[in-house]
Formats: structure tokens, C-alpha cells, sequence
């Protein structure tokens, strides 16, 4: 494990931290008193990129009247990225999973093409006057 980010304050630690450099609170990583994040699970899919069609699952921070703060990732509890709430949708991993699959034929499929021009390119003479 990388880190750990405490549930008090939303600090990154390190994962052998005793105690939070941000709130001073001790740090429980077991049991019925534990109060550190130590994994992420996504609640939402988040779209932030305009004019692309990849979503990322996050977890949501906090909510605003109009945005949504979301970490995709442990680090960014501290930092969270500012959505607006339309670009915010619902968890849900078959969707994501068609999605990525349909990116991932899709790249696959350019390389593919790319390879085919680069052939085609390869049978082109010089040009020679007569």
C-alpha cells in the first residue's frame, strides 16, 4: 500500500503514519474505530474532458449546488477535482467495462490502419522524369 488518507480531514499519509499531520487525530487502520481511507470505492463515473469519451470511476468528496469534488484516486482526496453535476452519472462497472473495451478495439483498430498506410507507403517509387 502506498499511502492512506485520513477520514477526518481527507491528508495523505504515509501508511506507517501513528498520527494525521493535518488533524493531529491517531491513526486506527483496523478494527470498529478505524478512521483512514485505504482503498477506492468508486460510488460514480466521472466524465471531465470535453470532446472525450472516456469516464473514470471516483468517489464522491463533497457536493456543491452545481459541481461535485471526486477523487479518482487516493491521492486526490486532499485535492479533489471540481465536475459539474451533468457530467456526473451513477456507478456502474458493466458500462464503464463496455465502454473501455470499445476504446481499447478501437485503438487497436487505428494501429492497425496505421500499419496499413505505412505499407502502402513503403511501395511508393520516386519520381523520375522521362
Amino acid at each position: 500500500m502506498e499511502g492512506i488518507v485520513c477520514a477526518n480531514c481527507h491528508s495523505w499519509l504515509a501508511a506507517d503514519a501513528a498520527a494525521c499531520a493535518g488533524c493531529g487525530a491517531a491513526i486506527v487502520c483496523d478494527g470498529a474505530g478505524k478512521n483512514v481511507i485505504d482503498r477506492l470505492e468508486p460510488d460514480c463515473l466521472i466524465h471531465r474532458y470535453e470532446g472525450s469519451d472516456m469516464l473514470e470511476p471516483a468517489v464522491v468528496v463533497k457536493e456543491g449546488k452545481v459541481n461535485i469534488k471526486a477523487a479518482t484516486r487516493l491521492r486526490e482526496y486532499a485535492q479533489p477535482v471540481t465536475v459539474p453535476k451533468s457530467k456526473v452519472f451513477a456507478f456502474d462497472q458493466t458500462i464503464l467495462g463496455s465502454i473501455q473495451a470499445l476504446r481499447n478495439e478501437r485503438t487497436a483498430t487505428i494501429r492497425r490502419y496505421d500499419r496499413q498506410i505505412e505499407n502502402q507507403w513503403q511501395n511508393l517509387k520516386p519520381y523520375k522524369p522521362n
